[in-house]
C-alpha cells in the first residue's frame, strides 16, 4: 500500500510540474537578407538589409561603367516594424537614394560635300531623392522576403514631389 500512495504522489508530482514548463516556439528570425531592390527613393541593384526585432536598415548599390558613361545609384533606407504577424510584416520608413550619371555623347554628321564633323558632349547628371511611407514584407517561404513600399517623396533635390514606389526581393539568412 505503501508502494502504491508513494507512486501515486510521484506521478501527480510530475505532472503538476510538468504544466508549469510551458515550452513555446517561437519562429527563427532571419535578420539578414541579400536580394535586388528597385525603387524612386530607396534606389536599385544589390540590396542588404539588416532588420533587428524592431529597427532595421538598407542599402541599394548598383554601379554601371562601359566606354561612354558612367551610372551609379546607392540608396540607403531606414526601417521600422510597426506589425509583425505570422508571414506579413508592416513597417514605416525613411528612404535616401543618390544618382549620379556622366556621359560622353559623340555625334558624327556629314554635310553636301561628305566633310565629316564630329561634336562632342559631356553630360554630367546627379541628385538626391527622398521618400517617407509605409511597407510591407511577405515571406512566401523561410527564407524568401517579398519587400513592397509605398510613400510620398522628394525627387531630384526635390524639384518634384509625388508618390513613390519600391519594391525587393531577398534571401533571408
Amino acid at each position: 500500500m505503501k508502494l502504491l500512495i508513494s507512486a501515486g504522489i510521484l506521478l501527480m508530482s510530475s505532472s503538476i510540474s510538468a504544466q508549469g514548463e510551458v515550452v513555446v516556439e517561437e519562429k527563427e528570425r532571419f535578420n539578414h537578407s541579400l536580394g535586388f531592390g528597385a525603387g524612386i527613393s530607396t534606389g536599385y541593384g544589390l540590396s542588404y538589409r539588416c532588420f533587428g526585432k524592431k529597427l532595421g536598415i538598407q542599402v541599394n548599390f548598383s554601379p554601371y561603367k562601359d566606354e561612354e558613361k558612367v551610372i551609379i545609384s546607392s540608396g540607403l533606407t531606414f526601417l521600422y516594424r510597426i506589425v509583425e504577424l505570422e508571414n506579413i510584416s508592416f513597417f514605416v520608413y525613411q528612404a535616401n537614394h543618390f544618382y549620379f550619371k556622366e556621359e560622353t555623347i559623340v555625334r558624327k554628321s556629314y554635310d553636301f560635300d561628305y566633310v565629316e564633323t564630329v561634336t562632342t558632349t559631356f553630360v554630367k547628371e546627379s541628385y538626391l531623392n527622398n521618400g517617407v511611407g509605409i511597407g510591407l514584407e511577405w515571406e512566401p517561404f523561410e527564407r524568401i522576403g517579398v519587400n513592397v513600399m509605398g510613400g510620398y517623396g522628394g525627387q531630384e533635390n526635390f524639384r518634384k514631389v509625388s508618390f513613390t514606389g519600391e519594391g525587393a526581393i531577398y534571401f533571408r539568412f
